[in-house]
């Protein structure tokens, strides 16, 4: 069965509900269920970024001398 007929079902049957706390924890639920999704949105990191770190890591698994300590990486640093 796919996700939209399985969701259909649920609202079915949620239709047929009448108690009002049974209906609140839905509400409360379904609530936390698209917040997490928006945040699962916000947090994703898109293929192309992966694909650049994992590039960068790529090079200094190659050539670990090209690393800079921190405070010669800061001096390179130009101030806006």
């Amino acid at each position: 069965m796919d996700i939209q007929a399985r969701k259909e079902i649920i609202i079915e049957h949620f239709r047929q509900i009448n108690d009002i706390n049974l209906i609140k924890a839905f509400e409360n639920l379904l609530d936390y269920a698209l917040k997490k999704e928006k945040e699962k949105e916000i947090y994703e990191i898109p293929e192309a970024h992966q694909k650049l770190v994992m590039e960068r890591f790529e090079e200094v698994r190659k050539d670990p001398e090209r690393l800079l300590e921190w405070d010669q990486a800061k001096k390179t640093l130009k101030p806006k």
